[in-house]
């Protein structure tokens, strides 16, 4: 029983802590094209589109993929 309530809780902060951190994370990565490099030109301008891509598109939908895997039952040990 203390177990159970001890899983209950572990999930209940790790939810609580993705649930505040994870939408200013997807804000921060979304701006990365706007980001100032060397004060002048802006992230977008100096690399490649493809790398912007992979960090503006593929890797929240990573991060979405692992919070849903880590969250997901793990069987049951009965």
């Amino acid at each position: 029983m203390a177990n159970n309530i001890r899983v209950l809780v572990m999930l209940a902060v790790g939810l609580m802590v993705v649930a505040v951190i994870y939408p200013i994370a997807l804000g921060l990565i979304g701006n990365a094209g706007n980001v100032a490099v060397n004060g002048t030109a802006d992230l977008a301008d100096v690399i490649d589109p493809a790398v912007l891509t992979l960090l503006t598109v593929l890797l929240p939908i990573i991060a979405i993929i692992a919070v849903v895997l880590i969250f997901l039952p793990k069987g049951s040990s009965n």
